[in-house]
This record gives C-alpha cells, sequence and structure tokens, in this order.
C-alpha cells in the first residue's frame, strides 16, 4: 500500500495551493460578504483558473484539458475548498460534467459542445435535476412514477420539446452549458422515463431565472432556469432515453468523492486557523495550545481530517480502476466529510471561543459553509440510505477492504 502521490499529482496540488494563497485568500472574506449572489460570481478568479488549467482539469487532453484522474481532482478539490467552499464547488461542477464529456458523449457530441467550452475562458457547466417538488426524490433510493420532476421532453420529429423549471442548480444561472433531466414518458420509472439532454444557454426556449440567496457557498451561485417550448435536436440526447441510472453509476463513479473532498478542505482550513491561533493566543500564562483541554479539541480534529481523506482517496482509487465498490464508498465518503468538516468547524469554534462569530476571523464562514454539505450533493441521509441498499444486496465484503 503506497500513499506516495506522483510527481503529477503534487504539481496539481501546489497549482491549486498557490492558487488559493495568492488569488482567494486575500480577497475571500470581503467577497463572502457582499450583498448579492450576482456581484458574488468570482469572473476573475475563474478566468485565472483557467489559465492555470483548472477549470479544464478533467477535460480530455486531445481537446486541450488535462485530463486528470479521480485522485488528482479529489486532491486538487481539498486544496480549493481550504480558500472557498462556493469556488471549489464551481470548479467541480466543471469536472464533473468532463467525465461526461469524455465518457458518455459520442465523438460528434464532443466536436459540438467541448471545443466552445474550452475555448471560453469563463464557461462553466451545471447538471439541472431539483425542482420544487424533487428533492431527494431524484438521488435514486426511491423509483416510481409518482416522483415529481416535471420537466418534460416530447418528441417531435428530429426534436424534443423541453417544458418545465428547475431550482437550487449549482452554477444554475450563469452556466454556458447544461446537463439538463427531463421526462420522456411520465408514466414510466424515473430510472426508466428520465433522459438528459445537452443544452447550451443561448438555446431558444431556455430562459434565466434568479438566484437563490443563502448563507452557504456564498461565491458559488445557486439558480433557477426555465425551459419554454425550448426545442432541442435529438443529437443532444446524452446516451439515449432511459438511461438515467446508467449516466450517473457509469459515467460518474467518482462524484461523491470529488464533492467530499472540497468540503473537507473547509474543514481543514478551520483546523489550521484554529492551529494558529491556539499557538499565538495566551491565557493563564501560557498558550492555550498548552493547555490540555484545547490540545485534546485540536488533536481530535486533526484524527478526524486524516481519517476522512484516506477514506476519500479510497473512493477515488476506487473509481479510476472502475471497482463495483466505488459508489457505495463514494456515499460513504460524502457523509463522512460533510460531518467530519461541519464538526471540525465546530471544535475550531470552541477553540476561539467568543472571538469564533467575530467577522474579523473566518471561523464563522467556515462555519456555514461546512453546513451547506450535509444536504448538498444528495442530503447525508439518503446517501446512507443508498449505500445500505448497495451493500444489502451483496455479502458486504469487498465493502471493507481492496
Amino acid at each position: 500500500m503506497d500513499f506516495q502521490l506522483t510527481d503529477e499529482q503534487l504539481r496539481w496540488r501546489d497549482i491549486a495551493r498557490d492558487f488559493v494563497e495568492q488569488v482567494i485568500r486575500p480577497d475571500v472574506l470581503r467577497r463572502d460578504r457582499l450583498p448579492t449572489a450576482a456581484e458574488r460570481i468570482p469572473w476573475d478568479w475563474i478566468r485565472a483558473a483557467d489559465e492555470l488549467g483548472l477549470r479544464t482539469l478533467g477535460v480530455s487532453r486531445e481537446f486541450g484539458g488535462a485530463e486528470v484522474d479521480i485522485m488528482t481532482m479529489c486532491i486538487v478539490g481539498e486544496e480549493l475548498g481550504v480558500g472557498d467552499l462556493g469556488f471549489a464547488v464551481i470548479m467541480d461542477q466543471c469536472w464533473k460534467t468532463a467525465h461526461l464529456f469524455k465518457d458518455a458523449m459520442t465523438e460528434e457530441q464532443q466536436q459540438r459542445f467541448i471545443p466552445p467550452f474550452v475555448a471560453d475562458s469563463e464557461a462553466t457547466t451545471a447538471i439541472g435535476i431539483t425542482e420544487e417538488d424533487v428533492g431527494s426524490d431524484h438521488q435514486g433510493y426511491h423509483d416510481t412514477p409518482e416522483i415529481a420532476l416535471h420537466m418534460s421532453a416530447e418528441r417531435d420529429g428530429d426534436d424534443y420539446v423541453l417544458n418545465g423549471t428547475k431550482r437550487y442548480i449549482s452554477n444554475g444561472s450563469m452556466a454556458k452549458l447544461y446537463f439538463i433531466v427531463a421526462r420522456t414518458d411520465m408514466t414510466k420509472n424515473l430510472s426508466e422515463g428520465g433522459a438528459v439532454f445537452v443544452i447550451p444557454h443561448d438555446t431558444p426556449g431556455f430562459r434565466v431565472g434568479f438566484f437563490h440567496e443563502k448563507s452557504s457557498q456564498r461565491l458559488a451561485t445557486n439558480g433557477t432556469f426555465h425551459l419554454e417550448n425550448c426545442r432541442v435536436p435529438a443529437s443532444n440526447l446524452l446516451v439515449g432515453e432511459g438511461m438515467l441510472s446508467e449516466l450517473r453509476s457509469k459515467y460518474l463513479p467518482g462524484s461523491k468523492a470529488e464533492a467530499a473532498a472540497t468540503v473537507l478542505g473547509v474543514g481543514r482550513a478551520a483546523y489550521e486557523y484554529a492551529l494558529e491561533y491556539a499557538k499565538n493566543r495566551v491565557q493563564g500564562g501560557k498558550p492555550i495550545i498548552e493547555h490540555q483541554a484545547v490540545a485534546l479539541m485540536l488533536g481530535r480534529m486533526a484524527m478526524l481530517l486524516d481519517a476522512s481523506r484516506l477514506q476519500i482517496w479510497k473512493a477515488a482509487w476506487l473509481a479510476d480502476r472502475h471497482h463495483s465498490d466505488a459508489r457505495v464508498h463514494g456515499l460513504l465518503a460524502k457523509v463522512n466529510a460533510s460531518e467530519v468538516a461541519f464538526e471540525v468547524c465546530r471544535l475550531s469554534a470552541e477553540v476561539l471561543g467568543g472571538a469564533s462569530i467575530m467577522y474579523e476571523h473566518p471561523v464563522e464562514k467556515y462555519m456555514r459553509d461546512a453546513a451547506s454539505f450535509l444536504h448538498s450533493d444528495g442530503t447525508n441521509q439518503i446517501c446512507l440510505l443508498r449505500a445500505m441498499r448497495a451493500i444489502g444486496s451483496q455479502d458486504g465484503t469487498d465493502l471493507y477492504g481492496f
């Protein structure tokens, strides 16, 4: 068992780490407190990340991307999460869809959609699933015709006509390219009657709605958008009708691990800040790190972060090798990382005491950001239920080893 990172992984880690120190940290707290979502969108950071290759980290080399593996995305995602979770989520949405670019698209689709995305330094992608009446239901644990995903796609000659509204979508009102789930048959289970369409933002009938104002991930947007008699060529259909489950399981094997890594970065940032604070804050005649009560909290934080990181890396390692247990390990890693990050942020607040709620310290921001991932990318409860359904369907022996 070798935990040594490759030279390439170390190079990308250092690129991301330098980006955080030079670009994100100096201005992130000010930007986080800007009043409206639209003015918080970090377009300049997105352009700067593009220059370094971070925006197109998962895109195939054939089209100008870095084409790194899932493990490397997790390493970079954690580093960006240390700087700002919202920005890490913006990038991670692009990395998730890069898997679809590479593995789910036909050659003709790749030639149409990837070059414009790579060429536009501000282009981001979004996955549109959630609607007003469907949140956890689209995660796959429940699968009945009654699931209230109302976005419809009706075949009309060589096109599909889409109608409906999506909400809470990451990058939802700022992306240039959307992967949108609609139902081609309302009488079937979502897995069998759902389909994914690739839709550029300037498609007639596609209309951006509004940004949801929120307390977490404030530099990332969650938006609404509407499709009103939006005519999409049948050639924009990804994989085929009724392939929603396969798209998730086959073409997005590492998405949960990638998401887990970004929120782990928030926990790490909180720990590192609390550690430095404890070294410099003097009470009782000595730095508070020398008080056992504080040292025990810091030790617990270090232990939790390290264990969660190893779990994420294992999930990523399995996903990179297309192991059948990768999905389960990804689900477990996402749940654990979000809960670890939240607990570490809470302990960081304990170390700072009353200072933790003051705006001159970033701990209150870390707490807000970490809280979002208890329900982001699937609620933890649904993720655990999905994992246990998979574990219960087999003997489970492979889930605790390699």
